[in-house]
């Protein structure tokens, strides 16, 4: 008996359909955030990070809760040790610059840069487009012979370096504090979403 030509031709057609994908944002912002905080914690020594394990295969709630913390952390204390450097006499360049001169070095050169590009604390456009191509030490010891000149710009520059400085140098007990305050944190965030989203 001869083969239909037609089936035997449509034959290698026929697959069987595929199910649709199905997008799962959240999943991908659950991974997201743990990788965020492995890098965070990857920061740490050593011998500190068995105290973060936790983490990985904590709720969301916790991971989110972390990261706030983090960032809270890095920001109030660099606004109030600029304050203080600010607003009193207490700037102290020599001993930052004997223990931890890389630290400063990097947010002269990083604060330095921004200011100019963005025209804040008396920096203005003609600073931004002749900024060159220096290394961070090079800006930082510039930065630091205008500040002992009296340049009032390079006063902010340097006061807010040394902030920067201290805040990065103080990140191992930073991330303990934070992972400590985790789940306190957490149920204050779940206590304050059932406040906003409870129906009236």
């Amino acid at each position: 008996m001869r083969r239909n030509p037609i089936a035997v031709n449509w034959r290698p057609f026929l697959r069987p359909r595929t199910a649709p994908r199905v997008s799962r944002p959240h999943v991908r912002t659950e991974s997201s955030q743990a990788s965020r905080v492995d890098r965070i914690t990857a920061k740490l020594p050593r011998r500190l990070q068995k105290y973060t394990n936790g983490l990985r295969n904590a709720p969301v709630s916790h991971i989110v809760s972390f990261l706030i913390l983090h960032e809270l952390t890095a920001i109030v204390p660099v606004l109030g040790l600029f304050g203080l450097f600010h607003y009193t006499n207490y700037v102290p360049v020599t001993y930052m610059m004997g223990h931890f001169g890389s630290y400063v070095q990097d947010g002269v050169s990083r604060f330095e840069k921004y200011f100019k590009r963005k025209g804040w604390f008396g920096f203005g456009q003609e600073d931004s487009e002749t900024m060159t191509a220096t290394n961070s030490r090079s800006t930082s010891e510039e930065a630091m012979e205008r500040w002992h000149s009296g340049d009032g710009r390079y006063k902010v520059v340097v006061e807010i370096a040394l902030a920067y400085a201290i805040t990065k140098a103080l990140l191992p007990l930073r991330i303990a504090w934070s992972v400590w305050a985790t789940p306190w944190f957490a149920g204050v965030l779940i206590r304050a979403k059932g406040i906003f989203t409870r129906k009236p």
